[in-house]
């Protein structure tokens, strides 16, 4: 069964617009007209600007005309590369990254690693989403749409709708900016650009927006000419906004109306507004409930959602987890494993919960997080909102920590499962660097960080053991730990190894031997009940007998 939509649907790409905003940051050197600049500037520089544009020749406009500092500039940069780029181009440079001989050599090659340059410019242009939250958007004249009906539209769906001329704008030939648009025309070129902006869905599958409008029927309504292989603008603005619809495979339909991995009755709450369900109904009861949408939806935006886990172990199958986006919420007091190649996880309103992951392809983003212990591989991590949280992790780029974010902790990654290095390679990650340590905070007025991160010390540092077995050959860590982090393992386990042998030396009697066990047992059951983790390892031992 397939959703009941119409046979072309258009949705703002959410790669961009849930996982890529920047919010909380000056939108003035986003408008239209600046970001046109933009893009003439970067058309007198020749091929180290157009049409892709170089680290270099990007980082000296920006502070130059956009008063960005040199980390602002970077973070912008590289946080519109690892999302418009695909997967394979971005291992492949990693690779090659690796591969350089010197830091020099590395520096230089930072500074020419380039992005589409049209894309840069769209994704500059797509930050000023978030002022539409508090209706003082004053990139035009026009007023703020008031009317109940535009209210009930997603803020991204409302910002395409409002804006897209202005977008169009920035696309536009330099010798035809002054013409209206109903007079000028855009490239297959241009389009191919426009479409990063956007996500098409037609006859069941997902489709680029040039190869869509290049269809005949869609062709002759946007009035495409074989001849100079180009569209009437207006007429695809047109069209466009005629096809806009809100994305129809969100969380939300998937947990309303997706295929049940695992349900659990739910338990009352102590007050009936503490919880307010996906559907924006209140209920008085938290429901467990864990869904994927399969059966109705592309391969590209497969999802599984899960919410409200809560005082258990929550392990999935890889097979059900496979190249999904996964979106988590409202789980507490719990232990969740995600062992397998996933496309991006989504992480939202949880506390005191353990999730364990393995490679995510995308982005691994966390909002409003409380005292989570997060252990994961991922090509991209943020943070905003979250307290408290503490965070094992393997990335090659700098994880971004946004407005709201205090007291967190950071380490390297920790654990490894036997079928990670198949799962790696899934997702074409290649571990050639691993910056958990250079976390990325242009929020905190100290610069990189301030007080809003620390890093974990090494005497507090354990390697996670994953409590069940996998199928695989990895046997070991994937990544090579810090040094320092490294004897504080080794430290470790000489101190259980010394103690053992301590015991040994004694040459205890059997009655002893009996009471030392018995005293250990003990002590081991009250830190259980102290620690609350006696929880945690009933849940194993049913997670044991069910398997």
């Amino acid at each position: 069964m397939h959703v009941d939509i119409p046979r072309v649907l258009v949705w703002p790409n959410q790669d961009i617009f849930k996982h890529g905003i920047l919010a909380g940051f000056p939108a003035s050197f986003g408008t239209a007209e600046n970001l046109s600049k933009f893009l003439m500037y970067c058309r007198s520089k020749g091929k180290n600007g157009w049409p892709n544009v170089c680290y270099a020749i990007w980082e000296s406009y920006a502070q130059r005309h956009f008063n960005m500092s040199h980390d602002l500039a970077r973070l912008f940069f590289e946080s519109c590369r690892h999302i418009c780029m695909s997967m394979k181009d971005t291992s492949a440079w990693e690779d090659r990254y690796a591969a350089c001989s010197s830091e020099d050599t590395r520096s230089r090659m930072r500074d020419k690693v380039s992005v589409n340059t049209i894309h840069l410019a769209l994704y500059m242009y797509s930050q000023n989403v978030t002022l539409m939250q508090t209706q003082k958007f004053s990139l035009r004249s026009e007023e703020f749409p008031t009317d109940r009906k535009a209210k009930k539209k997603s803020i991204d769906v409302r910002f395409i709708e409002t804006f897209l001329s202005d977008i169009i704008h920035i696309l536009s030939e330099p010798d035809s900016k002054g013409l209206p648009l109903d007079k000028q025309s855009m490239t297959i070129s241009n389009i191919t650009s426009l479409g990063i902006m956007f996500t098409v869905y037609t006859e069941n599958s997902i489709r680029p927006l040039h190869e869509v409008l290049q269809q005949q029927s869609h062709a002759t309504v946007c009035s495409f000419s074989k001849l100079t292989q180009s569209f009437n603008t207006q007429q695809v603005r047109t069209w466009l906004l005629d096809h806009m619809h809100a994305n129809p495979f969100t969380s939300k339909r998937c947990l309303m109306h997706g295929k049940t991995v695992y349900q659990k009755p739910g338990r009352p709450l102590r007050r009936s507004s503490d919880i307010s369900l996906d559907n924006g109904s209140t209920n008085t009861l938290t429901r467990c409930r864990i869904t994927v949408n399969d059966h109705e939806t592309p391969k590209e935006h497969r999802l599984l959602a899960m919410q409200y886990v809560s005082r258990q172990i929550s392990v999935l199958s890889p097979e059900t987890l496979l190249n999904h986006r996964v979106h988590v919420t409202h789980c507490n007091d719990a232990s969740v494993y995600l062992l397998s190649s996933m496309k991006c996880i989504s992480v939202k309103q949880c506390s005191r919960t353990t999730l364990v992951t393995g490679p995510v392809s995308g982005t691994l983003y966390l909002t409003g997080c409380i005292n989570m212990r997060i252990i994961s591989i991922a090509r991209r991590i943020v943070l905003r909102n979250c307290h408290g949280c503490k965070l094992y992790i393997l990335t090659p780029t700098r994880p971004l920590l946004l407005a709201g974010c205090n007291d967190i902790t950071l380490a390297p990654y920790n654990t490894f499962y036997r079928g990670l290095a198949g799962h790696l390679s899934h997702a074409n990650f290649t571990v050639v660097r691993n910056l958990w340590d250079q976390p990325a905070s242009p929020m905190c007025p100290d610069g990189d960080g301030g007080k809003v991160y620390q890093k974990l010390s090494p005497e507090q540092f354990h390697l996670f053991s994953i409590p069940f077995n996998t199928e695989g050959t990895t046997t070991g860590l994937v990544n090579k730990l810090p040094p320092e982090y490294e004897e504080g393992t080794l430290r470790a386990r000489e101190r259980v190894n010394k103690w053992y042998d301590n015991v040994q030396k004694c040459d205890l009697s059997e009655t002893q031997t009996a009471q030392l066990a018995s005293t250990l047992q003990a002590r081991f059951h009250d830190w259980l009940e102290t620690s609350g983790h006696h929880k945690e390892l009933e849940a194993l031992i049913k997670l044991r007998d069910k398997s």
